[in-house]
């Protein structure tokens, strides 16, 4: 999901509430709800799924990358929290992933201008998630 566009006259508040709640408010709420039990097992592990962008303030996505930034922060923030129980959060910030992204955030990757070789397919993205 994406909200791209210039903030004050493109992009709609209904749509960037729910990239909020779909990329903040759900990354908490499952966070609190599986790693309280992970840590009294002492183990488990958590990959949440960030971006590149959450690495750089982001003109006509200014929503999209803010929210990625927040869940980077919050996924180093638990990680350095759960040191030495047992438990691993990982944070997965991927760059230009061949996805269906491009197309529901109005931003087809044809069109991006971008070469082909910045891409990553999205199984060798999520492998390396896994891995890490």
């Amino acid at each position: 999901m994406g909200a791209g566009g210039d903030f004050t006259r493109d992009t709609d508040l209904r749509d960037e509430l729910n990239l909020i709640n779909l990329n903040i408010v759900s990354t908490v709420h499952l966070a609190k709800r599986v790693l309280p039990d992970m840590v009294a097992r002492g183990r488990g592990r958590v990959l949440f799924t960030s971006s590149i962008a959450a690495l750089m303030p982001g003109s006509f996505q200014a929503v999209y990358n803010a929210s990625k930034a927040f869940v980077q922060s919050f996924s180093e923030a638990v990680h350095a929290e759960l040191s030495g129980t047992g438990v691993s959060v990982t944070c997965l910030c991927p760059g230009f992933t061949h996805t269906e992204f491009g197309e529901r955030a109005n931003a087809r990757e044809e069109e991006s201008g971008l070469p082909e070789l910045l891409f990553s397919e999205a199984a060798d993205v999520a492998r390396a998630g896994v891995e890490a």
